[in-house]
């Protein structure tokens, strides 16, 4: 991999701190009286929206709470619409794989129907889904490829019921799932609980990012929110979930995927081309947009390699979008030029690869880097990247202060051929935003997410930049389904927005599809949002209290605080 001595770090770069912590150049409304005043910096403080929330049917109405100050200049609203009137189904597997719930042939979706009230299910119904397509052209499918359909058999009061006729039609070859209708419906009445935490820009709070006692593992949003000292807190960043639905979990479920900078160091590196929240950046306190990070190495005789990520285990990058050679999976189909993404951009749900990577841990990660592979390689650095110890295979301690460079493939290899004891290697870090700006400032915190859901004030989902596709460039899950979400926000008077939407959750409330949440971000006066968590993520804790409902599957299940990487924080100042 030649590529990679080949690079050189301008004397203009930005250099974020990845071995010290210094950086160099580097409806109606509620029956309340309106007595919001100008602010003391000039601001309008924010106040309801004055229209319904755009969820479902015109009909249904607002129910707008009281209003809470957990701290001054901080409130937190909840908003609720709409009542349960959509019950559970079957959604069959599609033949001939009888792996897909959707189609995009309305012709193998009719002769299924026809097929199946011909053998004496006459409730089996074709239903239509057409949803918006993506703000990013380059993904978008032809114009015909954009509805898609599938085959329910039956309604059901219970899932109970449900279940019980899935079993009998198994046995005549039948699969299928059960779903609650409001899932996937093109139309639901709901209902919807939204809850909205509210950061004036003069607040009495400093906003962050942070994680629990040890970056490899997770926590749940209270327990971070414990260690933080923080009086609220949201989830941010997707991580690496111990979930059977994750079959390349790599051992360690507090990894974020995509970029995670605290305090201005960087424990995560950019999934690039991601969509990110950046606080006390280097163009204003509050900011959303598509990140890149790059960081190099140089040893003491000037070879340098790209580094490729940070607290993570070598050999595997979840979600692709990482830099310095990675490799596509065998499985990828293999498409046009511009298609499908490159291992160099963002693609969900899958898992690129590179055996010859070098990797950056701190001790924030925990005590010790991951155990490595035959031949792998951990070099021992100080707080001033002088080498003090080489030990392979890659496992041991990170020293207070220190961090370790872990190398696997060829990266074990130049770590060999360029580490000199008690000699000094030159790291480098620049984080860039599309135009090609630094971003970076000595307070900048980032957290991952994505896609955009508002942008300039209008509905804009960028989703093939954040890594949703498929064969054809979209990703159906994206727009058809409803889910719990996390969502984050600006306001043109520069208010914070922390939105938390429950989901799942039948005659409570049973989420949102990504068009839903970025009209209910606009509803909410956003100029630019975008998404953070999703699913059982969702979670919103103040004063150490939890205020939503966090919820894994669909159904009457207890509450249950899930376990994530990493969360936005308040403190009180």
């Amino acid at each position: 991999m030649n590529h990679r001595h080949r690079l050189r770090v301008s004397a203009l770069a930005v250099v974020v701190a990845i071995g010290s912590a210094v950086v160099t150049p580097a409806v109606s409304r509620p029956a309340v009286a309106d007595v919001s005043t100008i602010s003391a910096n000039g601001s309008i403080p924010f106040k309801d929206p004055t229209t319904r929330m755009p969820l479902g049917p015109e009909s249904l109405a607002t129910r707008f709470g009281s209003v809470q100050t957990p701290a001054p200049g901080v409130t937190y609203r909840k908003y609720t619409q709409g009542y349960a009137s959509s019950s559970w189904t079957i959604a069959l597997h599609l033949p001939p794989n009888r792996t897909d719930l959707v189609t995009r042939s309305s012709a193998l979706a009719d002769g299924y129907v026809t097929d199946l009230r011909g053998a004496g299910y006459l409730e089996a119904t074709k239903v239509t889904y057409d949803p918006p397509l993506p703000a990013d052209l380059q993904y978008r499918p032809p114009a015909d490829l954009t509805t898609f359909y599938g085959v329910h058999l039956g309604t059901f009061g219970d899932t109970a019921s449900a279940e019980t006729r899935l079993a009998e039609v198994k046995r005549a070859g039948i699969t299928g799932i059960v779903e609650h209708e409001a899932f996937r419906e093109q139309v639901s009445t709901g209902p919807w609980e939204v809850r909205a935490l509210v950061v004036e820009p003069d607040a009495a709070v400093t906003i962050g990012a942070a994680h629990g006692p040890e970056l490899r593992g997770a926590d749940t949003v209270r327990a971070i929110a414990r260690h933080a000292d923080a009086l609220a807190a949201v989830n941010a960043s997707e991580f690496d979930i111990d979930s059977p639905n994750n079959p390349d979990f790599n051992g360690f479920d507090g990894d974020p995927m995509g970029i995670y900078v605290q305090n201005n160091n960087l424990l995560s590196e950019a999934v690039n081309g991601r969509t990110a929240l950046l606080l006390n950046g280097a163009n204003g306190p509050l900011r959303i947009t598509e990140l890149t990070s790059s960081s190099t190495v140089k040893a003491p005789d000037g070879a340098q390699w790209q580094l490729d990520g940070f607290h993570r285990k070598p050999g595997k990058i979840a979600h692709c979008g990482g830099v310095g050679g990675d490799l596509r999976p065998p499985s990828t189909p293999g498409g046009t030029p511009g298609d499908l993404p490159d291992a160099g951009q963002p693609w969900r749900y899958e898992t690129c690869t590179d055996p010859d990577e070098i990797v950056v841990f701190r001790p924030e990660w925990g005590p010790e880097t991951p155990v490595g592979p035959a031949g792998s390689v951990d070099v021992v650095v100080d707080g001033n990247w002088v080498a003090k110890q080489v030990r392979s295979p890659a496992g041991g301690p990170i020293p207070a202060g220190g961090r370790v460079l872990q190398g696997i493939g060829a990266g074990a290899q130049w770590l060999r051929d360029h580490t000199v004891l008690n000699r000094a290697f030159q790291p480098g870090t620049q984080i860039l935003d599309p135009q090609g700006q630094r971003v970076t400032s000595p307070t900048f915190n980032a957290v991952s997410g994505g896609p955009a859901l508002v942008r300039g004030g209008e509905v804009w989902i960028n989703a093939g930049a954040n890594g949703y596709r498929s064969r054809d460039g979209y990703h159906t899950s994206l727009f058809l389904d409803r889910h719990p979400r996390t969502l984050a926000g600006i306001t043109a008077a520069g208010q914070l927005l922390l939105v938390v939407i429950d989901g799942r959750r039948p005659g409570v409330s049973v989420g949102v599809t990504m068009p839903e949440a970025a009209a209910v971000m606009k509803w909410l006066g956003a100029v630019d949002a975008m998404m953070l968590g999703i699913g059982g993520d969702s979670t919103l804790v103040i004063n150490d209290v939890l205020y939503n409902r966090p919820t894994d599957y669909w159904g009457h299940e207890p509450v249950t605080e899930r376990r994530v990487g990493n969360a936005i924080v308040l403190r009180a100042k």
